[in-house]
């Protein structure tokens, strides 16, 4: 029997006044106004310089002819020059580091002709080929080891693993085996035809199998090891000469993936080759190539342990590649400090968690004229991180280090306002902090009178300066360290890297936000009601620490009231050892749901920190450790971090759901629609059998009932619903790599994240669940997908059936930083594709539209190729209102292949776009003036550009203004394009909103409502733009080769809430739908910016909605998308030509939660800022009711200070919760704690047809 499950979020506080890295609900304390942060970007001549200090302008790259290339444990690239006879080593994001050797000679750092290089750990092992000299290094050039063998023109390819190098013979035909640690010769084995031409060798990440690259012979074959001996050679691909897919021509290299994928540079074809495991081609990419860009021969490729693919070209560049050999960009072109910057502030201003609780600005200073080089290009403003996003393009690196004017001038800026813009400070705002971040990299005079400025700021003013110094030698210091101190911020940030800048800034913003918050009482909570029970999550803020969280279990009183409770999971798990906890993810070379362990850290290590530079055993155990439970950064300050933490972190947004024994209906509800139904396909496919087997790890019937919830520690928990036992925990390995953000460098802290912070949905669905074994054999399957929500950029699926003995299914992620896309399909192989340099996934895989994962799934059935399929759909996510490129589509996912794109529908962007310029640029250009296609001039004031095409490739845009205008507008490129490129070049309003679909989807199935008389299912999507955009999936779809529908899906906007980022009309939260008595599907929704929830101006002008869908059950195409000009709006009620009510909200008014529809009314949940001259108190937390059809006022109550939480109806009782304090004596509700109940008063609507929840309930 289906049973009613209440999901309700509270938000209670505590108090504190420190910082975490993560923001609590919004309208608590004084979280709700936003830090002003003024990023202050040194535009001096020497940020044009590399990191190093070089001169960009005097050489365009910095390898020459590349011969072979290898990867050290940190990720560090080396690059071998036969002709120079020098090593280039780089780190992993491409930045060079320094040089190796140089110039002829027979020293240990020297080379005559050294072909091959291979690295272990953090050694290099060179071969020089002239007199068979091999030498083993560190990685910065000293000598560890050599040995001279005098074996002239012998010997090329290198390979070593634990014990032994390997070491073949060139146009010999022997493969020499040495002792890795003294290099000794243990074994020769001298084998013709086998060993001759062997060109390249490597070693699988086991050290289980050989790749060898037979060059004369244009084979590949992979043999087994063991111990120094090679077993039989297995060809791979088709094992002969010539240019079709799977041959080659003279191979020079070979390497693995962690997946044991086969990759061949095919050195006379100009290309590379992918293969299988099972050595099959899979795909290929390049041709010949005399620019320099893939291909000119190429020699050596090596692969990192994060599979990230080098080839070394001879055309004069390292290039990067994705394991799905999609082109990520070259090594070894040089990138300016102002281009690494500049991608930092873009990673920054579309990071959620750190912009929703700052308002940002940005300055760029260098020579003392305002301006033009003192300049402030975007003022502090709710919208200034989007603005920042495009506009930071124009900074370029010229000029002086004049730090005495810059900071007058925003001395200027926060007292009095500058170049038109009011200072950003709200008057008598005690609560709010304002903050200058100045990235520099160089030294200035007046400092003493700077220094005087920066303290003036701090006293008088209140606003913090911080310091982070660029690529600043460490005797250049001091004047940081001077300009933090006397700002107020203590110590100078540094970073001499794009990644550890990146770093600094997050440090600071982080610092800047946390400060805001100050709490007054405990806990956030999520309630879900089943049967005679109430399961509520609370939590607690914690200073320093992870926040602490609770899931409690109540008995339900008769009357709706609480009772007693029955379990605390908190309590339970705190009583349960660190050690005797089941932890699992997947890819550990273990099984079973106990694997998060510390006999898996060498396969651990690189999950848990793919960012980081070798990190020791002890880092990664104690990363270990304190995920189980032990207290390894002693946070509780006891000198001891083998003691024990409260081990449940923050249950937040993710919804609990409670999963028992399968139990769905088959029966016939008598409506005409039946035959549409789950309950009817459940009856075809023997649904019942399932429920009586024993294929559920037993019998199914009474599978152990589980209570399951996403925690911010990054663990999906298993709770046993009987006595609160934790049954295990599961780390998705879209997460994994978060994890290790915990870790500060604060003593005795850690740093609270987001993790699964999305919500899990269940259901009983009927596939083939082993697709890679070669047979069809479909079953009844129990299945979980969840996304991250705010934890980051992806979804995961498990097989829960057996709920004893969880099962990886997929996962996927789309990275943004490194604009690659991540699949883990069934076998937990992991597959990326990178979408940089104009490249894209393959469709199947392309998730590169995907923002933050906010979007819950839905789990439907829709008709492909005339029968049933499984699919998920979600909207895109959350691009922090800053990325166009993220979030504006919807996915249909295919649960019944390993979670592939089916179909992704992109949702139309209503740019207000003054024009659209679309052309292409030839390859090896790097700098182009937009007159040359069209675009003359535009309205700085007023518009801005939206560049898009270059892909991973760095640009700025120049331009000259004057007033109000720009032109001479031209696109500057960090490097030459390495293939011809397609660029677009949008003019648009600077009022204009970046569109995503953050909120969850509307699914209309049979399921709902007797109306709805089709296969698949009508959905409604509302967007960041305030769009409702109707989909139509009822068709019977077909599907194309790549197993992917073959057809546009239809989609037609049906309603425009004429939303701009000044009215600040956003829709955040989810749309409820009915049908009422008069037969039209309704949708209600409101607006509000709830990341930026203390906004307010004159401007800002919300509204909530009921609208009606007239067409439904049908889809119709709509040329004209309604607006409010079609609505009425009280006291007048919609007539029947008419789209439906709207209701403006005053006072800057901000809906907080999806409306609740019960039988005649609406009910909104509404947050009213407090005025800017008392900003500091907390909002108002009202409630108001709307009925349903007309949109007149049933109920306006202000229940008390905060933010409300979603109305939940049972019975007559409606449910509330409330992030502040209740008011007292409220008629008609009571209170306790923060939780509010009152009776609803609606009125049976006859007619009216609820619909049902669409997600299965246990």
């Amino acid at each position: 029997m289906k049973k009613l499950i209440i999901t309700l979020v509270l938000f209670i506080l505590i108090l504190s006044n420190k910082a975490y890295s993560k923001l609590p609900p919004p309208g608590t304390g004084t979280s709700g106004v936003p830090a002003n942060i003024l990023i202050m970007l040194d535009n001096s001549g020497s940020m044009s310089w590399d990191i190093n200090g070089n001169y960009i302008s005097s050489w365009r790259t910095l390898v020459s002819y590349p011969m072979d290339v290898a990867i050290d444990s940190s990720g560090n690239i080396y690059a071998i020059e036969l002709n120079t006879r020098r090593i280039k080593v780089f780190d992993s994001s491409g930045s060079y580091l320094r040089q190796i050797g140089g110039g002829y000679g027979y020293g240990c750092n020297q080379f005559i002709y050294a072909y091959q290089i291979a690295a272990y750990g953090n050694e290099l092992y060179i071969w020089d080929f002239y007199r068979g000299h091999l030498k083993v290094l560190d990685g910065n050039g000293s000598c560890k080891r050599e040995k001279l063998f005098n074996t002239y023109w012998q010997g090329r390819g290198l390979a070593v693993n634990d014990n032994y190098i390997f070491q073949a013979g060139s146009y010999h035909s022997y493969m020499r085996v040495l002792n890795r640690s003294n290099l000794n010769q243990v074994s020769y084995d001298y084998n013709y035809p086998k060993y001759y031409s062997s060109w390249g060798l490597n070693i699988n990440s086991d050290g289980t199998k050989m790749v060898m690259a037979n060059h004369s012979r244009h084979e590949v074959c992979v043999m087994d090891i063991s111990g120094t001996s090679l077993g039989n050679c297995q060809l791979v691909g088709n094992g002969r000469y010539g240019g079709r897919n799977g041959y080659f021509s003279s191979p020079s290299d070979a390497d693995f993936d962690s997946n044991g994928n086969i990759y061949v540079t095919d050195l006379q074809n100009h290309r590379i080759q992918k293969f299988n495991s099972s050595r099959q081609y899979v795909s290929k990419y390049g041709s010949r190539n005399y620019s320099g860009n893939p291909f000119y021969y190429p020699y050596g490729l090596a692969i990192s342990s994060d599979d990230k693919i080098y080839v070394a070209d001879w055309g004069n560049k390292i290039h990067e590649f994705a394991t799905g050999l999609t082109y990520s960009g070259a090594i070894g072109v040089p990138k300016s400090r102002m281009d690494m910057a500049k991608d930092v502030i873009k990673k920054i201003v579309s990071n959620t968690e750190l912009t929703s609780g700052a308002n940002f600005g940005l300055m760029e200073w260098g020579w003392p004229f305002k301006y033009s080089y003192l300049n402030l290009r975007v003022p502090i403003s709710s919208n200034g991180a989007k603005t920042i996003y495009t506009n930071v393009d124009g900074v370029r690196g010229y000029g002086g280090t004049y730090l005495l004017e810059a900071m007058n001038y925003a001395r200027e800026y926060w007292s009095n306002g500058a170049q038109g813009h009011p200072s950003p400070r709200i008057p008598n705002a005690t609560c709010q902090l304002n903050f200058n971040i100045l990235i520099s990299d160089g030294q200035w005079n007046s400092h003493s009178s700077a220094m005087r400025v920066v303290e003036n700021m701090k006293n008088s003013l209140n606003v913090k300066t911080f310091a982070v110094g660029f690529a600043v030698g460490t005797g250049n210091r001091g004047n940081y360290d001077d300009l933090a101190d006397n700002g107020g911020t203590d110590d100078a940030l540094y970073a001499n890297s794009s990644a550890q800048l990146l770093t600094a800034l997050t440090d600071a913003i982080k610092q800047a936000i946390s400060g805001t918050l100050t709490f007054t009482t405990p806990a956030v909570m999520s309630e879900l009601q089943k049967g005679n029970f109430v399961y509520q999550s609370t939590f607690k803020y914690e200073k320093y620490k992870q926040w602490e969280g609770s899931l409690k279990k109540y008995k339900l009183n008769s009357n709706g009231s609480f009772g007693a409770l029955q379990w605390d999971a908190a309590e339970k798990l705190n009583n349960k050892s660190p050690n005797s906890r089941n932890l699992w993810t997947i890819n550990t070379g273990s099984t079973g749901i106990n694997n998060f362990i510390i006999s898996n850290r060498s396969i651990l290590k690189k999950h848990l920190f793919p960012n980081k530079t070798s990190p020791t055993d002890t880092e990664t155990d104690d990363l270990i450790n304190f995920i189980r439970g032990f207290d390894a950064y002693d946070t509780d300050k006891d000198n001891s971090t083998s003691d024990e933490r409260h081990k449940l972190a923050d249950i937040y947004h993710s919804e609990l759901i409670v999963v028992g024994k399968p139990d769905a209906s088959t029966a016939d509800n008598g409506k005409i629609n039946y035959s549409k139904t789950d309950a009817y396909y459940r009856q075809q496919k023997n649904y019942n059998n399932f429920k009586n087997s024993s294929t559920c790890g037993g019998p199914c019937n009474s599978r152990t009932e589980v209570v399951i919830a996403g925690a911010n520690s990054g663990i999906l928990h298993a709770f046993k619903a009987s006595d609160g036992q934790e049954l295990w925990g599961y780390i998705p390995p879209n997460i994994i790599g978060k994890l290790s953000t915990i870790i500060t460098t604060k003593a005795n802290a850690t740093n609270p994240i987001h993790g699964i912070d999305g919500s899990p949905v269940v259901k009983d669905i009927y596939f083939d669940d082993t697709p890679n074994n070669s047979a069809v054999d479909p079953r009844w399957r129990t299945v979980l997908i969840s996304g991250l929500g705010a934890g980051g950029n992806g979804y995961f699926a498990l097989d829960i059936t057996d709920i004893n003995n969880p099962k990886h299914l997929f996962a996927i992620e789309n990275d943004t930083l490194n604009k690659v896309v991540k699949h883990w399909d069934n076998d937990e192989s992991l597959t990326i594709y990178g979408y940089s340099w104009g490249n894209t996934p393959p469709e199947q895989y392309d998730y590169s539209k995907l923002g933050e994962s906010w979007s819950t799934p839905r789990i439907m059935r829709i008709k492909v190729n005339g029968k049933d399929r499984w699919v998920a759909v979600f909207g895109a996510g959350y691009n922090s209102k800053v990325a166009p490129e993220y979030g504006s589509a919807i996915f249909i996912v295919d649960l019944e292949n390993e979670g592939k794109v089916l179909k992704r529908i992109d949702i139309k962007d209503n740019q207000n776009a003054s024009h659209k310029y679309v052309f292409s640029v030839n390859k090896d250009i790097k700098e182009f003036n937009m007159s040359s296609y069209g675009l003359n001039s535009y309205n700085y004031k007023n518009q801005k550009l939206i560049v898009s095409g270059p892909g991973g490739i760095g640009f700025s845009v120049s331009q000259n203004t004057n007033g109000d205008i720009a032109s001479n507008i031209k696109i500057v490129l960090d490097q030459e394009l390495p293939v011809h490129t397609n660029f677009e070049v949008t003019v648009v309003n600077r009022t204009d909103i970046v569109n995503s679909v953050p909120s969850d989807l509307v699914v209309i199935t049979a399921n709902g409502t007797a109306k709805a008389n089709y296969d698949g299912a009508l959905i409604y999507a509302a967007d960041l733009e305030g769009k409702i955009t109707k989909v139509n999936l009822t068709e019977n779809f077909q599907l194309n080769n790549n197993l992917m529908i073959n057809k546009d899906i239809s989609t037609t906007t049906l309603f425009n809430s004429q939303s701009n980022s000044d009215n600040g009309r956003y829709i955040f939260k989810g749309i409820e739908a009915t049908i009422n008595n008069d037969s039209n599907l309704w949708l209600y929704f409101g607006t509000g910016d709830t990341q930026k929830i203390q906004d307010q101006s004159n401007k800002v002008q919300n509204r909530v909605f009921g609208i009606k869908d007239k067409n439904f059950p049908n889809y119709v195409e709509i040329s004209n998308p309604g607006t409010v000009n079609n609505c009425k709006t009280t006291p007048n009620c919609p007539q029947a030509n008419d789209l439906g009510w709207y209701v403006n909200l005053e006072k800057s008014q901000k809906i907080t939660a999806t409306p609740t529809i019960d039988k005649d009314r609406a009910y909104f949940p509404i947050y009213e800022p407090t005025a800017n001259n008392n900003a500091c108190k907390t909002g108002k937390a009202i409630l108001k009711a709307y009925d349903s059809k007309c949109g007149n006022s049933l109920l306006n109550v202000n229940l008390g200070s905060g933010v409300l939480s979603k109305v939940v109806i049972q019975g007559d009782n409606l449910y509330i919760g409330l992030s502040g304090e209740a008011n007292k004596n409220i008629s008609g509700f009571t209170s306790k704690d923060n939780l509010i109940t009152g009776k609803s008063k609606a009125k049976s609507a006859s007619g009216a047809v609820q619909i049902e929840s669409w997600k299965e309930n246990y």
